[in-house]
């Protein structure tokens, strides 16, 4: 399968510092074709590594007496339930301090992305090849990214290493390692969520993170009053739309040789897990500190179900940023949606797989889906 994005052989992980990066390929398998991949990204952290030593003095000297004026927002929900839409929508509140593209990546070189801004926004893609939504250096991006390149607890290593997808998962959203190994996760979380406050010189931080819907419990524990946006949709949509993402996004970032059938089984699993937990952890989140909106609806009339955000959470800017939604609303307005079809064994699969979550969020098989026998 062919890759759909055009990246240069360079992995994400050019954000690490030499430290995380050798932990992370020395306890990863890695397919040879991918050594020249794995050399050039070496080189390119070792050109940033002076570089990465302002931040650091920096942040050394910011942090020491730093304290959050106000408890992070997280929008939450698995890959392509309408997370980026909801995100890139709500970041037009300037009130919010949020990870773009580049901070998510090279976030070792904040202070320095007057260097290397520019050549990151030349080699990147201008838009996601699976639903045509705008890529950019400063548009909102996912923070697990950052949290990959600043230690090896992080769930979008099965971006690089596939075949482990279930590892990554036990290791870095259940912990299962170890409780000492949740206790650092959010404190390095912690450590990252400030330096974007203290570089965006803001008081609030929106996220949008999918693996954080399965880390809800650990979330509390750093941030008892922390507010949550969950989005969620057909779950038949979401294993379709997850799998053609992953499908064309994996040849781009993968370090190891994997297959259809794995990306498979990765979605399958991911999905399954990723509500499993959130379904026993949810009931912790204060009863104000959370919304639940459906994809379907959002679509229907973004603006409404934004008031319905604000109304909900508290949070009291929605009339000082009501012009810019309905700017990005009306820019949007031309998107089209992915039309699938689907065999009635895979049908089968997902109804066997999700039951449980598709009983809970009331789907059903969704009318407009071509079934192939």
């Amino acid at each position: 399968y062919m890759a759909k994005f055009k990246l240069p052989p360079v992995s994400p992980l050019i954000g690490s510092n030499l430290i995380n990066y050798f932990k992370i390929i020395f306890n990863n398998r890695i397919s040879l074709k991918y050594y020249l991949n794995i050399f050039i990204t070496f080189l390119i952290i070792l050109l940033l590594t002076p570089f990465q030593f302002i931040d650091y003095l920096i942040f050394t000297f910011k942090l020491r007496n730093y304290t959050i004026k106000k408890d992070p927002i997280f929008i939450i929900g698995h890959w392509r339930s309408g997370t980026t839409f909801l995100h890139n929508l709500l970041c037009k509140d300037t009130n919010f301090s949020f990870f773009n593209t580049y901070n998510s990546v090279l976030i070792n070189n904040l202070y320095t992305s007057f260097l290397f801004k520019t050549l990151m926004h030349l080699v990147m893609p201008k838009e996601r090849p699976s639903d045509g939504m705008k890529l950019d250096v400063d548009l909102p991006q996912e923070d697990e990214f950052a949290v990959s390149n600043f230690n090896d607890l992080a769930h979008y290593l099965f971006f690089y290493f596939p075949n482990d997808y279930k590892k990554h998962y036990l290791k870095s959203i259940r912990f299962e390692n170890s409780e000492s190994d949740r206790r650092k996760w959010i404190k390095i979380y912690d450590k990252l969520i400030k330096r974007i406050l203290i570089y965006t010189k803001k008081d609030q931080i929106l996220i949008k993170n999918p693996s954080n819907t399965a880390r809800i419990k650990t979330i509390l524990s750093k941030y008892p009053n922390a507010k949550f946006i969950h989005i969620h949709r057909n779950p038949y949509f979401v294993y379709l739309s997850t799998y053609k993402f992953f499908y064309e996004l994996f040849p781009a970032v993968q370090l190891q040789k994997t297959s259809e059938e794995t990306i498979h089984k990765l979605v399958l699993y991911n999905y399954k897990k990723i509500y499993e937990d959130y379904y026993n952890e949810y009931r912790m989140i204060p009863k104000n500190n959370l919304i639940d909106i459906k994809f379907e609806d959002f679509k229907d009339n973004p603006l409404h179900q934004i008031q319905n955000i604000y109304r909900t959470l508290g949070i009291e800017s929605f009339n000082d940023s009501k012009s810019a939604f309905i700017d990005y609303i009306n820019e949007n307005k031309s998107h089209k949606m992915n039309t699938y079809k689907i065999s009635k064994k895979r049908i089968l699969e997902i109804e066997n797989e999700f039951s449980s979550v598709i009983k809970k969020m009331k789907y059903s098989v969704p009318k407009n889906l071509e079934i192939i026998n």
